[in-house]
């Protein structure tokens, strides 16, 4: 509140918390996010911990440090599935090498021979390739909805 010579007192008051705008004969509306002070546009959110309003909002990701949305959104489905396929192939031919070498000197001595390499690699990549391989199924399904983590999260969704 700060007072005005000409005009009293001026008081801020809070602009509406939607507004409608029409958009290619539709009718879209935008909320205000209290904290940016801006109309965000639709699919947007505000993410506690960046404290920004991001553009299609999928999720706050600790592994990568940010925010993952429109802008980024590529980057982050092609790293879970290179990831994928990476676990695939480590586990894949390391169970191939312990298979090939059990043949010529027997299952027992190639545990005893390579006792904490192969068998804890394979120990390791078989119960990763289960939460990488079930993020990046995930995260497929939901480009085939064309929908976020946090809309499936919050069950809400708008058909743009």
């Amino acid at each position: 509140m700060y007072p005005l010579p000409f005009l009293g007192t001026f008081s801020h008051r809070p602009p509406p918390r939607i507004k409608n705008f029409q958009i290619n004969n539709q009718i879209v509306k935008l909320k205000y996010c209290y904290t940016c002070k801006i109309f965000r546009p639709p699919r947007a959110s505000h993410c506690s911990i960046c404290d920004n309003c991001v553009e299609r909002f999928d999720h706050h990701c600790p592994w990568v440090g940010n925010c993952v949305g429109k802008r980024n959104y590529r980057y982050f489905y092609l790293f879970i599935l290179s990831l994928s396929l990476l676990t695939i192939y480590i586990f894949t031919f390391n169970i191939v090498y312990v298979a090939l070498k059990s043949l010529k000197i027997g299952f027992l001595n190639t545990l005893k021979e390579t006792p904490g390499t192969y068998p804890s690699t394979v120990l390791i990549c078989f119960f990763t390739l289960w939460s990488v391989v079930g993020l990046t199924g995930f995260h497929t399904f939901l480009v085939a909805l064309n929908q976020t983590t946090n809309e499936d999260v919050s069950r809400v969704f708008l058909f743009l």
